[in-house]
């Protein structure tokens, strides 16, 4: 049911070509030609994704024969209008596809062979070893804000309970953000860049210089709201970031030192074996 926009398409295409092949019923009918090259609906099969159905799905098979119609009239043109080198043109995708099995052979081999398992104690090796590789381009915070309406009730309390410690007044806190806040972040002790902040909060009224006001309320006013915003730590650019900022990144270049010290030793394991055995050699 879902390819049937999708066939009614082609079969519409098919319509101009029928008296061409009806005279041997074994033939199949093309949906599109392009000079002496046809294209036939078994090479339509994979273009359409599961799921894809109605006039979705028709789109991308009109796509995909524009496409074709396309590449098949610039080769023609091409082939006849350029001096092609064919010992070196097959030369060139006899190495492509070497090329794209050794890769595969590798990807397999990674697939299995892998250890993706990267302690804590690996991550902090890893970072503590190289002081100058994670290095920041762009100021990161922590902060805690509240986004009220000017005329929101409390506002002095409000000030006092956001810089303090107290579990009680926290949560007291937290209660009339619930009711009064359109938008509010408290104890948040996680790094975060600024150019991400800005998405939340009018950070840009906010001096660079002034980041290190830590315990300072900034308050802010931007399109009739009210933004309370306190810094809780700060670090600017050319500063070295904070591990747990980097965490993800350090995880995926130690996974890429063991997958490229894995593929050389495959490399190294299979030429020694090929030479021990006599399958390659060179000639004098």
């Amino acid at each position: 049911m879902e390819k049937r926009m999708v066939w009614m398409f082609i079969w519409a295409v098919m319509i101009f070509t029928t008296l061409l092949s009806a005279c041997d019923p074994k033939k199949p009918k093309p949906v599109a030609r392009s000079f002496d090259q046809f294209l036939y609906p078994e090479d339509l099969k994979g273009v359409v994704p599961a799921g894809v159905t109605g006039d979705d799905s028709t789109q991308l098979v009109r796509a995909y024969i524009e496409q074709w119609l396309r590449q098949q009239a610039l080769l023609y043109h091409a082939q006849r209008n350029v001096d092609i080198n064919t010992e070196r043109l097959n030369k060139q995708v006899e190495n492509y596809k070497n090329g794209l099995i050794v890769y595969e052979y590798e990807q397999a081999l990674v697939s299995q062979k892998l250890d993706t398992v990267v302690t804590d104690d690996e991550i902090w090796q890893y970072y503590d070893a190289r002081p100058d590789l994670f290095i920041l381009q762009q100021p990161i915070l922590k902060r805690s804000y509240i986004r009220l309406r000017t005329n929101a009730p409390e506002l002095d309390r409000v000030k006092r309970l956001l810089v303090s410690s107290n579990f009680e007044e926290q949560d007291l806190l937290a209660k009339y953000c619930a009711m009064y806040a359109s938008g509010y972040a408290l104890l948040d002790t996680s790094w975060h860049y600024v150019d991400d902040l800005v998405k939340e909060i009018p950070l840009a009224q906010i001096d660079e210089e002034d980041y290190g006001q830590i315990g300072r309320i900034f308050e802010i006013i931007e399109n009739n709201e009210l933004y309370l915003i306190i810094l809780h730590d700060s670090k600017l650019r050319e500063a070295r970031s904070p591990l747990p900022l980097v965490r993800g990144q350090v995880r995926n270049l130690i996974l890429n030192k063991r997958k490229i010290d894995l593929i050389d030793r495959m490399q190294r394991s299979i030429v020694a074996d090929a030479r021990e055995k006599n399958n390659i050699e060179i000639y004098n």
